[in-house]
């Protein structure tokens, strides 16, 4: 599944109400509905698209198909978050040494040095 999507599918306000619903317990549509105050069929849509992005799974108890959270999902998002902090603190100790090619204040065309280690210029 392409994180994108699952980080697209999370970050709409709607659908995170839901998954934080379901994060407390599963739930029916209906339930969600009554809970969040959207009609029923509006939280059938989003409940597709988050099956779509992997996020819940649906399970059928008695009459009623109940929305459960994918734990092994929200896992990888948070790796991949974490993957993507870790990286952007590594550039910004190394960023430290590097000036930009033009002087952003005064706009003079200025040498580009680069002091990091490994830096291909």
């Amino acid at each position: 599944m392409d994180i994108t999507n699952q980080l697209k599918a999370i970050s709409d306000p709607t659908r995170y109400k839901i998954i934080t619903l379901l994060l407390e317990r599963h739930y029916c549509v209906r339930v969600i509905s009554k809970k969040i105050g959207i009609s029923e069929s509006a939280v059938s849509q989003h409940m597709q698209l988050l099956r779509d992005a992997d996020i819940i799974y649906g399970k059928k108890l008695g009459y009623h198909m109940h929305y459960i959270v994918k734990t092994d999902t929200l896992k990888l998002i948070e790796t991949t978050i974490s993957d993507m902090t870790r990286l952007a603190e590594q550039s910004q100790k190394e960023i430290k040494n590097c000036f930009c090619e033009y002087d952003c204040d005064s706009k003079i065309k200025r040498e580009r040095v680069c002091l990091a280690p490994n830096s291909k210029i």
